[in-house]
């Protein structure tokens, strides 16, 4: 299971809602989510300013 994978489950899980997922997840739910969101984030950043590739 890909990472992506893994954060799609924990979200339906919490029914797409990052309040309930504070509220009610596990420590490790709530890192993988959050992990998952930075590198998302920091990979569409990079290609903005051209220091990467779109796949």
């Amino acid at each position: 299971m890909t990472e992506k994978e893994k954060v799609e489950t924990i979200m339906i899980k919490y029914h797409r809602n990052f309040s309930i997922l504070q509220k009610k997840a596990t420590p490790s739910e709530l890192k993988t989510v959050l992990n998952f969101v930075a590198e998302e984030s920091n990979r569409k950043q990079r290609v903005l300013v051209g220091l990467e590739k779109e796949e």
